[in-house]
Formats: structure tokens, C-alpha cells, sequence
């Protein structure tokens, strides 16, 4: 198996990132970033769905500022045991991420972010892998498959979204009930694919 790779701009796009968000916000980012690096000295900062993550093996997880808190999620968190309590999402969520709210600095518990990092390493070093319950899959419409074929950019990002990432795309337009509706969705649909988008993207900031 291919070893994952990450993005070598990451550092400077998370840099830069940090300039963009509330004074409120950024020096909580600015210590979960130090405390998640400090955990592991080959754990690597990387760049994926235009936000800041951590790999090592596989992705650790990722944080971003949202309008009111602060959110570090880890891709694996079902699998973390939740000693500290720290998980917004009950054990039992039917997805494999769960996340820790910030309100602010004081908030951030360092040997907690240590832990669970530490854990979340770990199943990526033993390769475990989270068993998702069998989801109905959703066939891509023709008329999706035809405006992505007209727009190289955009299905070569849809192509490489994961299976959810293409539902929410599909179910946002499968549920238009007017073909108006539908058609105004798919052009932006495919502008917003094209940028690397996700479906619900805009809610990253909110």
C-alpha cells in the first residue's frame, strides 16, 4: 500500500490561515497546533478539505475556528477511548469523527489533546480502521456524470471525494423538486466542486 503523502505547502496554507481567523480564536488554534506537534516529532502538518490537519500514518486529525468555539476533530475519534470526557459526539455516532469544542484558551487541556493524539496514532501505526455500518449507495444521476464530464477540473475533484463528500452532493440534487431548482443547484454545484469544495463548505467558518 502506497504510503500516505501530505501537502508540502501545508505549514504555509496553515500560517496563513491563522492570520484569517478572530483574535479570540488564534492563540487556541496556535496551542492545540504546538500541542498535536509536540505529541510526536514525526507527526506532519497537511492540508486536505481546506483545512489544517496532522498526519502520521494516516490522518490524525484536523482543527478549524468556527464563529463561536473552536472544533479539533479526529478522524479515527470512535475508535479513541474518551477517558476525559472531551467528545462532543456520543460513542455510538454512525461516522467515524468525532470533535472537541473550545470556547477559550483556558479550555484547551494539553495532556488531553496529548492523549487522544497519542491514541489516534496508534491505530494508524496498527492499521485499525473504523467499521462503518453498510450505507445505501447513492447512484450518481446521468445528468451529474454529464456536466462533470464537461468540466475536467470539477470531476476530477469529485472523483476524488470520499463516498459521503458525493452523497451530499447527489442528495442535494436528487431532492430539488423542481427542475429549475435542480438545475440552478447543479451550476452551482460543479462551480463549488471545481474550487475543492464541499458540499457543506461554507459551514468550515461558521
Amino acid at each position: 500500500m502506497a504510503k500516505p503523502t501530505v501537502n508540502p505547502d501545508a505549514s504555509k496554507k496553515i500560517d496563513a490561515y491563522l492570520t484569517t481567523v478572530s483574535s479570540e480564536h488564534r492563540p487556541v488554534l496556535e496551542l492545540i497546533r504546538k500541542t498535536v506537534n509536540a505529541v510526536d516529532d514525526r507527526i506532519q502538518e497537511d492540508w486536505k478539505w481546506r483545512a489544517p490537519c496532522f498526519s502520521l500514518e494516516g490522518l490524525v486529525c484536523w482543527f478549524v475556528a468556527f464563529k463561536s468555539h473552536v472544533g479539533l476533530n479526529f478522524f479515527k475519534g470512535a475508535l479513541i477511548e474518551d477517558v476525559h470526557n472531551a467528545f462532543v459526539e456520543s460513542e455510538d455516532e454512525d461516522k467515524g469523527n468525532r470533535m472537541i469544542h473550545f470556547k477559550s484558551i483556558d479550555e484547551v487541556k494539553v495532556k488531553v489533546i496529548q492523549d487522544y493524539v497519542k491514541q489516534a496514532v496508534l491505530l494508524n501505526e496498527q492499521g485499525i480502521k473504523i467499521d462503518f455500518p453498510k450505507r445505501k449507495t447513492l447512484e450518481t444521476p446521468d445528468y451529474l456524470i454529464e456536466a462533470l464530464n464537461k468540466n475536467k477540473k470539477a470531476k476530477d475533484v469529485f472523483e476524488s471525494f470520499t463516498d459521503a463528500q458525493r452523497k451530499d452532493y447527489i442528495e442535494w440534487l436528487v431532492e430539488a423538486k423542481r427542475e429549475e431548482t435542480r438545475n440552478k443547484r447543479m451550476t452551482q454545484a460543479i462551480e463549488w466542486i471545481a474550487e475543492g469544495k464541499t458540499r457543506n463548505w461554507k459551514y468550515m467558518n461558521c
